[in-house]
């Protein structure tokens, strides 16, 4: 899914989600929870909470936010994980 502009169906967003989670693990950042809406009339959206409280949110047309920093949509789920370790103390 890494790098694509095809439309991406809810199974391959699962499974991409699924790799960021395991990426933030690698780095130690535990996850709390994990939200995908998936309305067929609008980009798919998702967001990821983790356990200390900071935020990423991913939309299917702009890509992912840690609400500073951003990334592409299909970005390497380590280069999504790298946006909460660049994050600025008490952001989140």
């Amino acid at each position: 899914m890494h790098q694509t502009r095809e439309r991406r169906t809810p199974v391959t967003l699962d499974r991409y989600f699924d790799s960021v989670v395991d990426a933030l693990a690698r780095e130690g950042i535990d996850v709390a929870q994990v939200v995908l809406e998936l309305t067929p009339t609008r980009p798919m959206r998702g967001q990821v909470v983790t356990g200390r409280g900071p935020v990423l949110r991913w939309r299917e047309d702009l890509g992912w936010s840690n609400g500073i920093r951003t990334t592409s949509p299909a970005a390497h789920p380590g280069e999504v994980a790298a946006l909460l370790e660049q994050q600025p103390p008490g952001r989140g």
